[in-house]
């Protein structure tokens, strides 16, 4: 990215840094001399202090002093639950807000969020690293550009290991009242690329389930999302994984497309025997690869992030809308729906 030459600084503030992800943008911001990190609130007063202390930041007391600072943009990356609350205030001080996913925990709050951020003129950029990833971002040209004919089936896999993560069940992540659990926690991922290639699907069918630690709810799970056109895309979510290596499969009447190693269980093997990204149309002898590099970590990933947040904040970039957003949250939601009453949603039903 390039940052304008009459701008001296890109003032950046941090409201809440509950989410992981907040400490490998900081790592790429500082890659950055235009870039000023203005400092940092969090409503837990030990974590705002040992974050603050790690990355040699100012803590602030309270977030309307932080948010007073004349910025450019503040990251907010409060518990879901909170996100409310700091987009209602931040609307008060700010242009423009970078919001770490997803963008509530119901639908009602999604709404309020997006009426504060529509009544004071403000950009949200709800930060949904896979949008950016390169690899999708090609994928979504193959589609584009309707290289493998009439789409016929689309899956994705998308796992963690949490199994495997220490007091992993303690963390807010997996507390129902801060965040629900993995399914709207991560699962959300892969249904914001389904929204963001194919729009919004016409019915969905999810099964979703706690199969290792009770204490981490909705550990697997498996979505149907159906189209007009006929289009199954489909995701699987194990959160209880440690390997993998095909992540995306997509077929059409011409042809069919792999993707191998696109979520962090499969990215961050050491060994990785296949090529990143690969595309075959009928009547082809040979395999197309896409000239995709895939990173050495899953982190990498998260990091690409970062200079995307610096081009929202000197207006270089235009997220996508916030029906988009919101849409994305509904289909997350109505997973829960369908897998506890054991029902096929209808989308347009709860288009209100």
């Amino acid at each position: 990215m390039t940052i304008p030459t009459n701008s001296s600084s890109i003032r950046i503030a941090l409201y809440g840094v509950a989410h992981g992800h907040i400490s490998h943008y900081i790592e790429e911001f500082r890659k950055f001399t235009a870039v000023h990190l203005i400092g940092v609130y969090d409503a837990d007063a030990e974590r705002s202090l040992s974050f603050s202390d790690r990355h040699k930041l100012r803590k602030f007391d309270n977030p309307e002093e932080l948010l007073s600072q004349h910025i450019d943009v503040v990251i907010v990356g409060c518990e879901t639950a909170y996100h409310l609350d700091a987009i209602t205030l931040s609307c008060r001080y700010v242009d423009n807000i970078a919001l770490q996913k997803p963008l509530a925990t119901t639908v009602i709050d999604g709404r309020k969020i997006l009426k504060e951020i529509q009544k004071a003129g403000v950009r949200l950029f709800v930060l949904w690293q896979m949008r950016v990833d390169p690899a999708n971002q090609f994928i979504k040209q193959i589609i584009d550009e309707k290289r493998l004919g009439q789409l016929l089936h689309f899956r994705r896999r998308h796992c963690l290991s949490t199994h495997r993560w220490p007091d992993f069940q303690q963390s807010w992540h997996v507390n129902r009242q801060l965040n629900l659990g993995m399914w709207a926690d991560d699962a959300a991922h892969p249904i914001d690329l389904i929204r963001w290639l194919f729009g919004g699907p016409k019915t969905l069918y999810a099964d979703i389930d706690t199969l290792v630690n009770p204490e981490v709810p909705d550990d697997n799970g498996i979505a149907i999302f159906r189209y007009d056109s006929g289009l199954f895309a489909e995701i699987q979510c194990s959160f209880t994984s440690d390997f993998g290596e095909t992540t995306t499969e997509l077929v059409g009447t011409n042809g069919m497309l792999i993707q191998y190693y696109g979520d962090a269980p499969s990215c961050n093997q050491s060994e990785k025997l296949n090529y990143g990204l690969k595309w075959k149309i009928f009547g082809e002898e040979q395999w197309r690869k896409a000239e995709v590099v895939t990173p050495d970590t899953h982190a990498f990933r998260i990091k690409a992030l970062a200079p995307k947040i610096l081009d929202f904040a000197t207006g270089a970039y235009d997220p996508p809308s916030t029906d988009e957003y919101l849409d994305s949250l509904k289909m997350t939601l109505l997973c829960y729906e369908s897998s506890s009453q054991k029902k096929q949603i209808v989308l347009r039903d709860y288009a209100n």
